[in-house]
């Protein structure tokens, strides 16, 4: 049985007793440890009723979980079943209970003490809550049953086998009961706009109630400090009466001298806020935002008010075979900073991430595109992929609304983009997403962007023409029928024929083993795109798939079990990197080290220039690092790398410590290397 002893104002771990007559208005409850697991290979844990009971055959399971990576388990597709005892306080009975679940992928059925409480059916990856409110034996032991299924159905999005990554199933992320007194907010909500000219920030805030009988009761105490920052100031604290609007609380502020969030400067907010119904304060919710304005005009991006293009690659959850989908907040982290390491400021993810991957995003500034999991041409436009797909696409963004890194909602990849009811569908996607979050972009990723242009008789524009920006995967040379030397005209037609749309690589590399030739071939494949992406002044930005190797169902690998996997990584599973992991980093640098020179005696003149290809930006607070043959900077003197623009050449001088040699390390605002090069 798990015991969580709670404490007001204090996040505790499972293994203490759910007891105590202090609370805070809000208490969040991990409950990752003291689960049973059995797996249910014939399907008979339904109509057997394991949810009336103890599990057969169970087994302790640390959350998350994934049976997909147990000898025993790793072919099983089909049920398994979670359950947890757990004493629930008798102080809760007029209290708000939230059974929220990270993930579980894909369905699942929920039950509270043998009843079903629940439904889950076919979302894999976006988190969502159960209200247990009134379901609970109060003062007494309770039983939480989850039933998993991970089949290759058709009642689920993806579409049964249609899509390139593992198919774990189990309870993938971590599991947490919300506690708090009566009325609560169900979400908070943020929409942050950025006046550039004066650097004012107006910032409405937005929070979710049912069941208040009286509105001009509840009261807001609104706190804003700055987060992420090398401050740490409140710039603004007030008790608000907010305005209600469709059911919301509504407050609305102005806030002065804001700094923006830039994915170099990712300056963060953190709002929280009391509150209050009459003389109690009843709930307490924080979340953090960030002010910045990315426009398209004239086919260009602008970040702040700055032209930029951007440059990333793309990470593929669950590539670990230790781990699968049931990565730990150590392992998530650790694949965030490899997207880092190779100078990602731009990523798409084809299906929803764990919370602290936005996050991560947010703090050390990568820009993401993030989309619902429709993939690849078997899926059909039926009324059950519709349903699923809409309700993902809404959960998803009510989900993330809040994070600054996140720019752009995605309808899929690759889905017969010129198919009449395919497009009708991915063209209700994008709407449902304008209409659930109207500041945000929307794009469609299409491999089916064809080279006869608008003005052709009988042209039908692609379903990626819907979206606010043009995104196309690139693979000529291996997975298109055409040789490498035709990729300039073929862009080139793309282009005239959707001129006025800001244009990206959405997808480009080497998958092993289908195309042979090693990492070898991978670096001179990596290093010729990125050549023709950089002569085309309407590319906008390249995102290289894929970060690591990683762990995928689809047959056609020479790899067994757990481990077969796409050869598609600058990284391996484990995160090892291979040599094209610097080719990448390099070629992905906003900054290029060009020279190093004898100056003067004892001095040395190291020229840099702005990159004029992907990416491209303002380099500002940069150090400029010399080190000897080891290339160990972290202890040694830095210099300040005045800011560049992209053609702009300047020349640092350094101290001149190993005879006209060293190694020249470049390092981000943020921490991570952009350029490193020796000069020995």
């Amino acid at each position: 049985m798990l015991q969580i002893h709670v404490v007001k104002k204090m996040m505790l771990a499972a293994g203490l007793l759910l007891s105590g007559a202090l609370y805070a208005q809000r208490d969040t409850i991990q409950v990752n440890s003291g689960w049973q697991f059995c797996i249910d290979k014939k399907g008979e844990g339904v109509s057997n009723r394991w949810y009336a009971g103890p599990l057969p055959g169970a087994r302790p399971v640390q959350l998350p979980h994934t049976w997909n990576i147990e000898t025993e388990n790793q072919h099983h597709y089909g049920w398994g079943w979670y359950q947890l005892q757990i004493k629930i306080p008798a102080g809760w009975k007029d209290k708000n209970v939230v059974l929220r679940f990270g993930a579980i992928n894909h369905s699942s059925i929920i039950y509270i003490n043998g009843e079903k409480t629940g439904e889950n059916t076919g979302d894999g990856f976006n988190a969502f809550s159960i209200n247990l409110t009134g379901k609970l034996k109060y003062g007494r032991e309770n039983s939480i049953t989850i039933a998993v299924n991970n089949d290759y159905g058709r009642n689920k999005v993806p579409f049964g086998s249609s899509f390139d990554w593992p198919n774990d199933g189990g309870l993938i992320r971590k599991v947490m009961l919300i506690v708090s007194n009566k009325p609560a907010a169900e979400y908070i909500r943020t929409e942050p706009i950025l006046h550039l000219k004066t650097l004012e920030g107006r910032l409405k805030i937005r929070l979710g109630f049912t069941g208040i009988k009286d509105n001009s009761r509840l009261q807001l105490a609104v706190t804003v400090s700055e987060e992420n920052q090398s401050t740490r100031q409140t710039i603004f604290k007030s008790l608000l009466q907010p305005a209600w609007q469709k059911g919301e609380a509504v407050a609305d502020i102005i806030l002065p001298g804001i700094k923006p969030w830039h994915f170099d400067q990712p300056n963060l907010y953190r709002i929280d806020v009391q509150v209050w119904y009459g003389k109690n304060k009843t709930d307490h919710l924080a979340t953090t935002t960030g002010f910045r304005e990315i426009i398209f005009k004239n086919g260009k991006t602008f970040l702040n008010g700055e032209p930029v293009k951007l440059m990333g690659v793309e990470w593929t959850a669950g590539s670990n075979p230790d781990y699968g989908f049931a990565e730990t907040d150590s392992v998530i982290l650790s694949q965030c900073r490899l997207m880092k390491s190779v100078n990602a400021i731009f990523t798409r993810q084809h299906f929803q991430q764990d919370e602290l991957f936005y996050d991560f995003c947010d703090r050390k500034g990568i820009l993401v595109q993030q989309e619902v999991p429709l993939w690849g041409p078997e899926t059909p436009a039926n009324d059950t992929i519709r349903r699923i797909a809409l309700m993902q696409m809404e959960r998803m963004i009510t989900n993330n609304f809040n994070h600054p890194s996140i720019f752009s909602w995605g309808a899929g990849n690759e889905l017969r983009g010129r198919d009449p009811a395919m497009k009708a569908l991915i063209s209700e996607l994008l709407s449902k997403a304008r209409t659930t979050d109207p500041a945000r972009y929307t794009a469609y990723v299409s491999n089916t962007l064809t080279s006869s242009f608008y003005n052709t008789p009988g042209f039908i524009p692609d379903a990626a023409n819907d979206g606010d920006y043009i995104m196309m995967n690139e693979y000529g040379g291996s997975w298109w029928d055409i040789p490498t030397g035709q990729i300039h005209a073929y862009l080139d037609s793309v282009h005239q024929s959707y001129p006025d749309k800001p244009f990206f690589i959405s997808e480009f590399g080497l998958c092993e083993p289908n195309f042979k030739g090693g990492d070898q071939r991978r670096i001179e494949d990596l290093i010729y795109h990125m050549a023709i992406y950089e002569s085309k002044p309407y590319v906008e930005g390249a995102i290289y798939f894929d970060l690591t190797d990683y762990r995928t169902h689809y047959p056609g690998t020479p790899d067994k079990n757990k481990y077969r996997r796409r050869i598609h990584g600058v990284y391996d599973m484990y995160g090892q990197p291979k040599p094209s992991m610097t080719v990448l980093r390099e070629l992905s640098s906003p900054v290029e080290i060009q020279a190093v020179h004898q100056w003067k005696k004892g001095v040395l003149s190291v020229a840099v220039s702005g990159s004029i290809g992907l990416p491209q930006h303002t380099v500002k607070g940069y150090n400029l690092y010399i080190t000897d043959s080891t290339g160990q900077f972290t202890q040694t003197k830095a210099y300040t790398i005045p800011d560049l623009k992209p053609g702009e050449k300047k020349y640092i001088e350094v101290d001149d410590l190993y005879n006209g040699k060293g190694i020249i390390t470049i390092v981000r605002p943020t921490g991570f290397i952009v350029s490193q090069k020796s000069f020995y």
